[in-house]
């Protein structure tokens, strides 16, 4: 069994897009549940997006969410930025069907004054997600001048170039950006590169569950079966056995299915196969600090 794998867990605390508008009290209920299943399957070791959208720009930065925000982050989980420009929009002014991760004008000031907003609160995010895997060059400065310096949006192999989407030949273990080309390792002498964990992929096909959701070729619990899930999992591992250099991959799950048995039985389910081959649950800053001590101990 290998023991250089490790797995982050991506909480994504949106609601449900096509559902009717759920009350604080009902999503906050969904919240702890799935922190209860962390808790017992992961250590509570995970990443939780803050969702910000054109239809709900403020409301998950203000309390009651904040209180559970905090709650996470002094149990040591990490925050993460998840701007959903399109999913739920598109913004004012724009119209439907377009990609907003491309307009720098737009994306730049969100992303800057999100992280102030937490900053200030005492609660910092650790990490940036775009939407659909959208990301750019620009986004990622913005991201850096905001201070962050971890990206989870990469699902390797995925090209949604109508998303801003550009995974092609992307690394299938955690790695340092290239600021010109997010799917390409940094140049040794880019010193202030953003970390990126990529989602952890088969690498035999990019496949989606649905348009533009990513399906039974990554571990995305709400749109995968287990047995797809666990043979990712196993060319993860595979991959892990064949090389002594660590292997950083992601996963995903999704706070709105919490209460369906089905979703939470193979989430419980994914978490113990995993954890039984191999896989060590880690944050993004964990991760992050695991790779550079490997990296410091070669050098």
């Amino acid at each position: 069994m290998p023991s250089n794998v490790y797995l982050v867990i991506n909480v994504d605390t949106d609601p449900d897009p096509v559902s009717v508008y759920q009350e604080d009290a009902s999503l906050l209920k969904k919240y702890g549940r799935m922190r209860e299943i962390l808790a017992e399957k992961a250590g509570g070791a995970a990443a939780w997006t803050v969702l910000t959208g054109p239809i709900c720009r403020d409301r998950f930065f203000e309390p009651p969410f904040t209180g559970f925000w905090r709650e996470l982050t002094e149990a040591g989980a990490d925050l993460v930025l998840h701007p959903e420009e399109d999913l739920y929009g598109p913004p004012p002014g724009r119209e439907p069907g377009t990609c907003s991760y491309y307009d720098i004008d737009h994306m730049r000031p969100l992303i800057l004054q999100k992280v102030r907003t937490m900053r200030e609160l005492g609660i910092p995010f650790a990490a940036y997600r775009g939407g659909y895997h959208g990301f750019t060059p620009e986004i990622g400065a913005a991201v850096k001048e905001a201070g962050i310096g971890i990206e989870l949006s990469c699902a390797p192999g995925i090209v949604w170039e109508d998303k801003a989407a550009a995974w092609q030949g992307a690394p299938l273990t955690a790695y340092y950006m290239s600021a010109a080309d997010q799917a390409r390792p940094a140049a040794a002498d880019e010193t202030d590169a953003l970390f990126e964990i990529p989602w952890a992929w088969d690498a035999v096909a990019p496949g989606t569950a649905r348009p533009r959701v990513v399906g039974e070729n990554y571990i995305i619990n709400e749109f995968s079966t287990l047995p797809a899930m666990q043979r990712v999992w196993d060319a993860v591992a595979a991959r892990a056995a064949a090389t002594p250099e660590l292997q950083i991959v992601s996963m995903v799950c999704h706070t709105y299915t919490m209460g369906q048995s089905e979703y939470e039985e193979r989430l419980m389910a994914i978490l113990s196969y995993a954890a039984a081959h191999g896989a060590r649950f880690v944050t993004p800053r964990a991760a992050k600090s695991l790779f550079d001590g490997q990296s410091a101990a070669k050098a």
